[in-house]
């Protein structure tokens, strides 16, 4: 399991810091709360997605001036 899924699940879950990543990885491993842990990090928000259109138009848009 990445670090950053077990930090999310860590987070999420609300574990003490004394508790392994290994012992998290071992308890959490093919659950609900990892997968969504998983999915939660390669989403992005949606101002996040018009942010980055935005980015990608707009040069486009002060060349053709």
């Amino acid at each position: 399991m990445d670090k950053a899924v077990i930090d999310a699940i860590r987070k999420k879950e609300q574990l003490p810091d004394s508790m392994s990543d290994c012992e998290i990885a071992k308890e959490y491993k093919g659950t609900y709360t990892a997968a969504r842990a998983a999915v939660n990090l390669e989403h992005k928000l949606p101002d996040q997605i018009l942010a980055d259109a935005m980015r990608k138009v707009f040069p486009f848009m002060r060349k053709k001036k």
